[in-house]
């Protein structure tokens, strides 16, 4: 411990090894920002109200959430600063693709009005929250469990939630909606221990969003 006397640690700061841009070459980060243009896909057709296209552009933002990570770990070469560049990149691009993107949906079937905006803000809130807990803290201790619910899934969660737009038709289903998207919000700032999914919980996850998807898709064209 140091003394009164002693000056602050400063923090370790990493050398930058190479320029912004070339970050782009790396494969993982390639992902990531997919991720992201999924995501801004998502609020593009939820704004015109589309919103159809609007659940497979959430699901695609969810996939490629979800392999950038395993690309990473499978890139030869990456240093502890191309690590921790990524890692950094793909919470901001969490931040756009749950905080921001459900608030804007759920905007949106609130046709923007001033009633939707408190729900809208304890997404972004609770998103921001939830990443930046896990940024610090990781998973929880002695476990490969997250605590509170995992962005990702609560993505997929909306999107799942959103089928049922057709069958409740489009007047009561916002507030369907707005109800399902205030218990997602508490499940992310939850101490709710979720196991981190790897092997066949992973697969069957990633099924049941594709078949979330593939849904959509289908009243898409139809």
């Amino acid at each position: 411990m140091s003394s009164p006397n002693e000056a602050p640690e400063e923090p370790k700061v990493l050398i930058a090894n190479k320029p912004i841009i070339a970050h782009l070459f790396d494969p993982a980060n390639v992902a990531t920002l997919a991720g992201l243009l999924s995501s801004l896909l998502a609020i593009t057709f939820a704004v015109k109200e589309e919103f159809a296209a609007t659940g497979v552009a959430l699901v695609l933002a969810f996939f490629f959430d979800g392999i950038d990570g395993i690309i990473a770990k499978r890139t030869p070469g990456r240093t502890n600063a191309d690590r921790a560049f990524g890692a950094n990149m793909d919470s901001l691009v969490d931040m756009a693709g749950a905080g921001v993107t459900l608030a804007v949906v759920l905007l949106a079937y609130g046709g923007f009005s001033a009633a939707y905006v408190p729900g809208a803000l304890a997404l972004g809130a609770a998103t921001a929250l939830r990443l930046s807990y896990f940024n610090v803290y990781g998973l929880a201790p002695g476990t490969k469990s997250y605590i509170g619910l995992p962005t990702d899934q609560a993505i997929v969660l909306v999107a799942a939630v959103m089928l049922l737009d057709g069958p409740l038709g489009r007047d009561p289903f916002p507030i369907t909606l707005y109800v399902s998207a205030m218990a997602i919000v508490a499940l992310m700032v939850s101490p709710l221990r979720i196991p981190k999914l790897a092997g066949g919980p992973y697969l069957l996850f990633n099924a049941l969003a594709f078949g979330v998807a593939a849904a959509h898709a289908w009243r898409l064209f139809n």
